[in-house]
């Protein structure tokens, strides 16, 4: 039933990445390609966890694995730099001009760097199964990873301000199901992958509202 359940999430996905793209042709926005990028990421781990008992254990399933790990380090931090651009869409005067944007953009580099570090360098990949999925874990983790929570917390930051600035809620309540979702993956670790999706949801759900407004504004 889980590997189902992956393979759902990956579906949907692509469902989602296919309506960021288009909204990405029609209004180019530097936000949306990144989010694209962190998109394709998320379907390959979805993807590759879902069809992990198929494959089986071995070198194929292990070097499926490695993406799935280098991938989320160097890319879920552009989430970061996906809010901004979204809060800048929305108005958010905080966030408009150069400054703003250049240190959101530090610590994204900051956090891809540190991913690299704890996430990438020692990756120790081990078969892991749980319920009826076989997927290789990282044995060289250790805590929580600190570059995914300072993003998620991050993007509740700049959620809240959408919410008290546009009365526009959804970005903020799919950074807090992120947080929730990553809180319980200690005891069920697809719950993750489960806010994952509702928070890339609520990422193109706000896009679209920026462009809507827009376009209401204009005509």
């Amino acid at each position: 039933m889980l590997s189902a359940l992956f393979g759902l999430i990956a579906v949907t996905e692509v469902v989602l990445l296919g309506l960021v793209i288009a909204m990405r042709r029609r209004h180019p926005d530097w936000a949306l390609t990144l989010l694209i990028l962190v998109i394709l990421a998320l379907i390959w781990d979805n993807t590759v966890i879902a069809v992990g008992a198929t494959v089986g254990e071995g070198d194929t399933l292990e070097a499926l694995s490695y993406p799935r790990y280098i991938t989320h380090g160097l890319l879920v931090p552009l989430l970061i730099m996906v809010g901004v651009g979204l809060g800048r869409r929305h108005g958010v005067r905080s966030l408009a001009g150069r400054a703003a944007p250049a240190a959101f953009g530090a610590l994204t580099v900051a956090l891809i760097v540190a991913g690299i570090y704890l996430d990438i360098i020692d990756l120790d990949l081990e078969p892991t199964r749980y319920a009826d999925t076989l997927r290789y874990t990282n044995a060289a983790s250790h805590g929580a990873p600190i570059p995914a929570v300072v993003t998620i917390l991050v993007l509740i930051g700049i959620g809240a301000t959408l919410l008290i600035r546009t009365r526009w809620p959804w970005l903020l309540a799919g950074a807090v199901a992120m947080f929730v979702a990553a809180g319980l993956g200690a005891l069920a670790f697809w719950t993750g992958n489960i806010g994952e999706l509702l928070l890339i949801l609520s990422i193109w759900w706000t896009a679209a509202h920026s462009v809507r407004s827009a376009q209401l504004t204009s005509a």
